[in-house]
């Protein structure tokens, strides 16, 4: 069965390696706003997100009619799934399979396409857009991916997106990671803002380091699906915590741009420490770094109170595949010493 990061209410002497949250944590004043929702809490929240959606609209430069609000950047895809009821989806393996549950539940058929080691785990992308047909319904993809860490310019999302609009396709594309990429304003898709066969998927949750205050969203021009998707919502799907928080993480780029440099300084300094270990490693782009041991790096961390994720219940992975987050010097050293001491004792 496939699990959402570590099990830290039964592991809470752990350091959690094993989910990537920004290490510098909520930002003050999104922390002030949450508190400042729970004013409202005695009161049901606006059914419509309300300005939270402006907000978004002008931190992303698109259209408020474009802007999509819910609970979580799973339950979009559980939406999306109720409104247009696919038959079939393309699905990159190893990829987020978060989305595979809704789309399982739909009985929608899901195509595989597998990345190879020996590739570096990226896609093909002649092949992918060959397994694109007038069939496919929905095809999903991860920027950077997940858990992976492959990163992919413009220009390739470019072509899949042509070629989904060749066959009458949506491209799903998640962008949760994006932010924490240097330059991310020159790779994210959603400057093409009118085209109607993509949808993007961010949330608050890594970047503003609060999985806890459920908050996503998608962007899209087909304005007819969006209001389809706002009445699959149960009343008060957002609540007034989280549209309080959400406004405020609209106002925090200097809190963005520290998290990049940060995490950018600290990533290195891990992969030093890989280096220096002889752990292999996949090249990083976001806060999480993907790697293959001959160890059960899991359990043996497990034992010295770290948890990182095993990713040997991804489609396509097997045992011996791990990812871990980046986090704090002080968490980031503990963890390098504990890996020397597995790996070369």
């Amino acid at each position: 069965m496939f699990q959402h990061g570590g099990n830290v209410f039964f592991q809470n002497t752990c350091i959690d390696f094993s989910a990537n949250i920004n290490f510098l944590g909520i930002p003050d004043l999104v922390m002030q706003a949450a508190r400042s929702g729970l004013v409202a809490a005695a009161q049901h929240p606006q059914e419509q997100s309300g300005t939270l959606e402006e907000h978004i609209a002008q931190w992303e430069g698109v259209n408020p009619e474009h802007v999509f609000c819910c609970n979580g950047a799973s339950e979009i895809v559980k939406s999306l799934t109720q409104v247009l009821k696919p038959k079939k989806a393309l699905f990159p393996a190893p990829g987020f399979e978060e989305y595979v549950r809704p789309l399982t539940m739909a009985q929608c058929e899901i195509a595989y396409y597998y990345t190879k080691e020996e590739e570096g785990f990226r896609i093909s992308l002649d092949e992918f857009l060959q397994q694109i047909t007038s069939e496919t319904d929905l095809v999903f993809c991860c920027n950077p991916n997940n858990p992976t860490t492959v990163l992919y310019d413009r220009s390739f999302f470019d072509q899949v997106l042509k070629r989904c609009e060749q066959t009458d396709t949506l491209l799903i594309l998640d962008e949760c990671c994006l932010d924490y990429v240097k330059d991310a304003e020159t790779i994210t898709m959603h400057a093409k803002d009118a085209d109607k066969k993509l949808f993007i998927v961010k949330d608050f949750t890594k970047m503003f380091a609060m999985p806890g205050i459920r908050l996503g969203y998608g962007l899209c021009t087909d304005t007819e699906l969006i209001e389809k998707l706002r009445g699959t919502l149960q009343p008060w799907s957002v609540s007034a915590v989280a549209k309080k928080a959400g406004i405020a993480c609209t106002k925090e780029y200097a809190f963005i741009q520290k998290t990049v440099q940060e995490t950018g300084k600290e990533r290195e300094w891990l992969l030093c420490r890989l280096d220096e270990i002889g752990i292999k490693y996949y090249t990083p782009e976001a806060n999480y770094i993907f790697i293959r041991s001959e160890y059960d790096l899991y359990e043996e961390l497990k034992k010295r109170g770290i948890l990182i994720r095993d990713c040997s219940n991804y489609d396509g992975l097997d045992k011996g595949y791990y990812r871990f987050a980046v986090k704090k010097r002080e968490e980031n050293l503990r963890l390098a010493e504990e890996l020397r001491r597995i790996c070369l004792r």
